[in-house]
Order: C-alpha cells, then sequence, then structure tokens
C-alpha cells in the first residue's frame, strides 16, 4: 500500500464531517461541475472520494474509482439507492473498463498521483472521440496559502503531494494527445463571507490579472 493510499484510508472515516466544515468551498466545486457536465450524461469519475461530486451531477450512468477501499465502500453505502451509480476500488493509472463514457472528471487529483504522464496516458485510452475530459487542480500560486491553512487545521490534510504548474501539466497533456479547450481559473475567496464571498468570487473572475489568482484552475480536454 503506497503512502497516498495509506493516507487516504486513514482520512476517509472522517472524509465527510471534514467537508461539511469547508462547506463553502466544496459546494462551489460541485456547482462549477455541474456547470461543466450536464445531467443525463454517463460519466467517469477519477478518485471519488465518498461519491458526493458524483452524485451531484446527476448522471445517466456514472462511475466512480478511488485508491481507498474505505472511501469506496462509504461511497457504495451513502447511495445504495442510485444503481445508476458504481464504485470501484482502483488506481487513476491501471483501472480498465469497456464502458463508453461522456465526461471523464478528475476533481483535486493531480497532485496526489505518482506518475501524472501514465495516469493521463491511462486516461485518454478511456476516451472516445467525443468524450470530454475535465481536470481541477489547486493554483501553485496558492500553495503557501494551503500550507498554512493545513497547519492550522482549516482545511483537509493533504497528504503526499505535489503541486505542478500549469504549464507542465499542459506539456504532458499534449505530449499524450490531448487538446486544451478551455482553461478557467474559479473561487478567489474559498471560505464564507456572508454577502461578500459570492460577490467577490463573481468580480474578481471577470477582472484582467485578477482572474488568473483563483484558486482552482479548470482545465477542459479532448482528443487531438
Amino acid at each position: 500500500m503506497s503512502e497516498i493510499e495509506k493516507h487516504f484510508e486513514a482520512l476517509a472515516p472522517h472524509y465527510d464531517e471534514i467537508r461539511a466544515r469547508n462547506w463553502y468551498y466544496y459546494e462551489n466545486l460541485k456547482k462549477r461541475y455541474k456547470k461543466l457536465v450536464p445531467e443525463r450524461e454517463r460519466v467517469l469519475e477519477v478518485g471519488c472520494g465518498t461519491g458526493e461530486v458524483l452524485a451531484s451531477l446527476k448522471p445517466s450512468f456514472g462511475v466512480g474509482i478511488d485508491i481507498s477501499r474505505k472511501m469506496i465502500e462509504i461511497a457504495r453505502g451513502k447511495f445504495r439507492s442510485r444503481p445508476e451509480l458504481q464504485f470501484f476500488k482502483a488506481s487513476a493509472g491501471d483501472f480498465k473498463s469497456v464502458e463508453n463514457f461522456d465526461y471523464i472528471i478528475m476533481p483535486d487529483v493531480i497532485e496526489h498521483l505518482e506518475d501524472v504522464p501514465a495516469t493521463i496516458r491511462n486516461v485518454k485510452n478511456l476516451m472516445s472521440p467525443r468524450t470530454v475530459f475535465v481536470i481541477s487542480m489547486a493554483n501553485l500560486l496558492w500553495e503557501p496559502v494551503l500550507w498554512f491553512a493545513e497547519k492550522l487545521k482549516l482545511k483537509m490534510e493533504e497528504g503526499p503531494h505535489y503541486r505542478i504548474s500549469l504549464r507542465a501539466l499542459k506539456k504532458i497533456l499534449q505530449a499524450e494527445g490531448l487538446r486544451v479547450e478551455e482553461i478557467n481559473y474559479f473561487l478567489h475567496i474559498p471560505v464564507y463571507i456572508p454577502v461578500l464571498s459570492d460577490f467577490l468570487n463573481k468580480t474578481f473572475s471577470k477582472l484582467p490579472f485578477f482572474n488568473r489568482l483563483g484558486l482552482l484552475i479548470f482545465l477542459r480536454l479532448s482528443q487531438n
């Protein structure tokens, strides 16, 4: 078992509780994916945790994979009444499927991958010519803030991770035959301040220069 898997196995029993404490960030993450992924599509989520993002998308058929067996067990228990959702213990680099997916999403996962090119290559093999692949990741500029917030117990512990720059990721994607269709920066204020948070997030996202300071970067990808 890798150190990353050990970390998320230990985190699993507390995962939803921590998400609830940081609800503003996670609700906005779900809202953003819901804007990018229409309902009633066939969706694969890589690094699904306990299944909240995948379930919120209301797919006609949804598959969630995660390296943590405990996360998968929790997800199956939470969504047992939704047979269109399936959850499997698998790594992003090894998962195989005969299913066709309209969308593949990878939220907050890229920094935890041990081999980014190999994982991207495997995900590409799961895509059809019409599949849309969406990656979201933390903006490298936020790393000092995230480190400090974690030390103060204000955010979920990352465990073993390595932040990758947008430039480095784009090179990997290009080398693996994926085309970047769109890049957006999102969520400049990731904590809830009544009235201000929503207002500032909407305002900063529209301002030149400031729009690139968002915490999250979303990439919309297709095959070359």
